[in-house]
């Protein structure tokens, strides 16, 4: 056969022998598409969710040229990003001051010198407060010509007519939904006693700055909206003229900022935009590359170990037919390349069907999910499909080409003639590759703890080194790829231990477990791929659910997650729960006290003086107290501290409170720089009294005197309260209080018509000398979208792999299954077999993946200070190492395994 001829030939067969076992062929293929479908959606999710230039300068103008809006006062060094107006910077000295002196900032475009005849859309943000169905609520409202035909694109009209007179408005179609209106009906604004009259529904395309926005005509805007502090609020949209560079650094010298069509498409050169204003601050080239570099190097991982898994089978189950081409002439290297040319083949049918399915999904979430508005988590830009896919196929194809390179050396070492009688070479151990594997895992471990221990010394001591951080990030990832790299070699001797475990489970277990010794080639592969997309998936939830644990921490929280808080003040502020509050029905209702501020009248030198207690400040740099007026000191019943601050007390503690103590907490200590302290370094806090009188006259006083008094130091919880007494302590030394909040408790979040209600009830109630403000404590946003994201994407894989492998079990398996009907087991039996296959590969994959992402989130919680790993999200990691395997192992058991073909068994060489 000429030279030219061997590539067609060798394509020819190649094909054919893919035709000839089509079942094993499309799962190999589905194999390799299942990450190839995860890694090209999520490109194109990332890409659909990265706006274009074109589509930015569209968001931000609609059709109009520019915008202006006011920065501050005129400063001859001020600088803007073109593209990113927010972004400013001046000169200043080494305290951070501004160089230049500090001029008031303009209330209009009068000082902008913008030529003349240049015609304005003016927009002023506000903020109004409405009826709802049940009560009020507060609501943002855009004042000014928001629809306007040249603002589109900002803003989309949906439906009606646009307001004609002052008392007619449009809103977007959540708020009307929110307030239980429809278009032709009235509004009502209490706080101006006013209605207004829904014309026509228009949507703020951002989402995530405008939530249920009311647009009312600019002359129906509040007279004290019109006065110059509120004008910064304030954005000049205009239709027909944009600066250049020249003018646009003239508007930065005399306080404002823009934001211009040109200059945003094709900045000039020399001019700064965020990329050059963030040099310095942050590499992102340098993030981007890391992220990349993580991206390829795990996700080469997973394709090249299932790919090499499938072309195990695939290999093994042509052994027949590479025989006969062996015994017909082809020499080795023949061989050798139709295995290679296969492997091609299922790589780009894998990396073609794989990026269609990824897109696909892309394109049908994006039709169930986008809510039509931008900036917020599932706003799209549109189903973008970057050049990156590509790139995605052609490494398909490579890792397709890598991944059978084993299998076509070991096509060619066979004895063609055993092949020939479908025989197959018993399994061989090797004693090398675990001891090698438990080497490597010994450096992969010990390149974890390093990195770790790197990360921790530099989050202590508060240094950024850029060299040094890279450095323990890659060490932390090498060793986890190292550690991954030892389970590959020791993969057998682990399914090996593994088989000899299980044999006293059954008979189901012990044939499962030594098929997965048997078929090493083709189970290790398959968990230790699972086992890689587990360890990223366990190490994205951590570095999730941690952080945002550390927030909750580190939250001023003023009362549990989901309770009311209804404060009071005022001359005739009560001290019993108001009747709103009770009349909710909540669980309990807890009272918290401060220090009185007292209403006096400065003017009357006959009225008695009286005192005021606040909490004095601690300043660590000269080791003394800052007594200031300004923080008041907190008194709770003993039995409602724990309840109200989350904290736990001991008896001992909770009697020594009761009894005349106070508590203090702290997220950590010694407390960051930068933070109000409030507790010495011998755990005494200090309490200062004024003379009320005194604290009206403009000046500072002196304190009248001050108590010293021990406190119980609790860390890792903070609350709003840096410093609370209980009523024994408080009348110990002389504190007059009183309550100044009540905290109510419900068995569920309070939802938004009770809000609604009850703040329209505490306006009713706010006569006589009280006021009453009512609000609930949410905490910190949820982490739960991101985490449900996260292990959905996980679920995803984990099946398909899973179910992939076990479909390639089911193949190549079927010779042993006709010999175990052979011998009489029953198809009970054989469902338990293939239960147990599905624990084996996915149970084992899924331990060794949290185990994995577990080292990594260990590096992470090193690296970021306060963190913990005790933080970590427990029931979401053990439904992955055992929810996921359990429910794949039941529809394995569920399904019927196939009808025995006795007429052809394998025979064991």
């Amino acid at each position: 056969m000429s030279r030219r001829a061997r590539p067609s030939v060798t394509l020819k067969l190649a094909w054919r022998q893919l035709l000839r076992t089509k079942g094993s062929s499309v799962l190999v293929a589905a194999l390799i598409a299942a990450p190839v479908a995860g890694a090209a959606g999520v490109l194109t999710f990332i890409e659909g969710r990265t706006p274009s230039t074109a589509q930015t300068v569209h968001y931000e103008l609609g059709a109009t040229q520019s915008w202006i809006r006011i920065e501050g006062g005129a400063d001859p060094s001020r600088v803007q990003a073109v593209d990113a107006p927010f972004m400013t910077w001046i000169e200043r000295d080494d305290n951070g001051s501004a160089t230049n002196p500090e001029l008031p900032p303009p209330t209009d475009l009068s000082v902008a010198q913008l030529p003349a005849g240049t015609e304005a859309i003016p927009l002023t943000e506000g903020y109004e407060r409405l009826t709802t169905r049940t009560g009020i609520a507060g609501f943002p409202v855009i004042y000014g010509n928001a629809w306007d035909p040249r603002l589109t694109g900002r803003f989309e009209m949906s439906s009606g007519r646009v307001p004609q007179a002052s008392d007619e408005a449009m809103a977007s179609p959540e708020l009307l939904q929110r307030l239980g209106r429809a278009v032709g009906d009235d509004i009502e604004l209490p706080d101006r006693g006013v209605s207004v009259r829904v014309v026509g529904t228009l949507r703020a395309m951002d989402g995530g700055t405008y939530r249920m926005p009311l647009f009312l005509p600019a002359r129906a805007m509040p007279a004290e909206q019109e006065a110059p502090p509120s004008r910064p609020d304030t954005i000049w949209f205009l239709p027909d003229w944009q600066p250049d560079p020249a003018e646009l650094a003239d508007l930065n010298h005399a306080g404002y900022v823009a934001y211009a069509r040109d200059l945003v498409l094709d900045p000039p050169s020399g001019a700064e935009t965020s990329a050059t204003m963030m040099r310095g601050q942050t590499d992102s080239a340098w993030v981007t590359l890391m992220l990349v570099s993580l991206g390829l190097v795990f996700g080469g991982l997973l394709v090249g170990l299932l790919g090499a898994a499938a072309m195990a089978v695939s290999a093994r189950r042509q052994q027949r037919s590479l025989a006969v081409l062996a015994t017909v002439g082809a020499r080795r290297r023949d061989v050798f390349r139709t295995v290679l040319m296969q492997g091609a083949l299922l790589g780009l049918a894998g990396g073609l069907i794989g990026t269609v399915i990824g897109i696909g999904g892309v394109a049908v979430l994006n039709a169930m999910t986008d809510p039509g508005v931008k900036n917020t988590f599932w706003s799209t830009w549109g189903l973008k499909v970057p050049w990156s896919v590509a790139g995605v196929v052609v490494f398909a194809v490579l890792v397709g080409l890598a991944a059978s390179v084993i299998p076509a050396r070991s096509a060619t070492r066979g004895d063609a003639l055993a092949a020939l009688r479908g025989a197959r070479r018993p399994v061989s151990m090797s004693l090398r590759r675990p001891v090698v594997g438990i080497l490597v895992g010994m450096i992969g471990a010990g390149s974890v703890v390093a990195g770790g221990v790197l990360f921790g010394v530099l989050a202590a001591t508060d240094a950024w080194n850029q060299g040094l951080q890279t450095t323990a990030l890659w060490a932390s990832i090498i060793g986890v790829l190292l550690l991954l790299l030892s389970v590959t070699l020791s993969g057998q001797g682990v399914l090996a231990l593994l088989a000899g475990m299980l044999a006293r489970f059954g008979s189901a277990a012990r044939l499962a477990s030594r098929d997965a010794v048997a078929n090493s080639p083709r189970t290790v592969p398959a968990f230790v791929s699972i086992a890689a997309s587990t360890a990223v998936a366990v190490f994205v939830l951590c570095a999730i659910a941690i952080p945002q644990a550390q927030s909750a921490r580190s939250w001023a929280w003023a009362a549990p997650k989901g309770a009311v808080i209804v404060s009071s003040w005022g001359e005739a502020s009560p001290s019993q729960a108001p009747a709103f509050l009770s009349d909710a029905h909540p669980d309990r209702i807890i009272p918290v006290s401060s220090s009185v501020d007292p209403v006096i009248d400065t003017e009357d030198a006959s009225e008695p003086p009286s005192e005021v207690a606040y909490t004095s400040m601690w300043a660590k740099e000269t080791g003394g107290w800052i007594d200031v007026p300004g923080q008041p000191v907190t008194i709770v019943e003993p039995d409602d501290v724990e309840t109200l601050t989350g904290l736990v007390l001991s008896d001992a503690e909770q009697r020594e409170f009761a009894e005349g103590a106070a508590i203090a907490s702290f997220l950590q200590r010694p407390v960051p720089q930068g933070f109000a302290e409030y507790i010495d370094d011998d755990d005494k806090a200090r309490l200062a009294f004024w003379d009320a009188k005194d604290l009206y006259t403009g000046e500072s006083p002196e304190p009248v005197r001050t108590e010293a008094l021990s406190v119980q130091v609790h860390v890792g919880t903070s609350t709003a309260y840096p410093l609370i007494l209980s009523p024994a302590a408080a009348e110990e030394y002389d504190v007059k209080t009183h309550v100044s909040s009540w905290v109510a408790l419900f068995d569920d979040p309070p939802s938004d018509a009770m809000m609604d209600r009850l703040r329209a009830d505490a306006e009713t109630a706010s006569t006589g000398g009280a006021v009453f403000d009512v609000r609930v404590e949410n905490g910190p946003d949820s982490s739960l979208p991101w985490l449900a994201l996260v292990l959905g994407i996980l679920s995803i894989i984990v099946v398909a792999a899973a179910t992939i492998s076990l479909g390639l079990a089911r193949i190549e398996r079927r010779e042993d299954d006709a010999t175990l009907a052979a011998v009489g087991a029953t198809t009970a039996l054989r469902r338990r077999v293939a239960a147990w296959q599905a624990i084996i590969i996915a149970g084992v994959g899924c331990v060794i993946g949290v185990l994995l992402g577990l080292a990594g989130a260990w590096a992470l919680t090193q690296a970021i200070s306060g963190s913990r790993l005790s933080d970590a999200p427990v029931l979401w990691l053990l439904g992955i190492a055992i929810g996921l395997p359990t429910v794949i192992a039941l529809v394995s058991l569920l399904i019927r395994p196939p009808h025995p073909d006795l007429t052809h068994r394998t025979a064991i060489a």
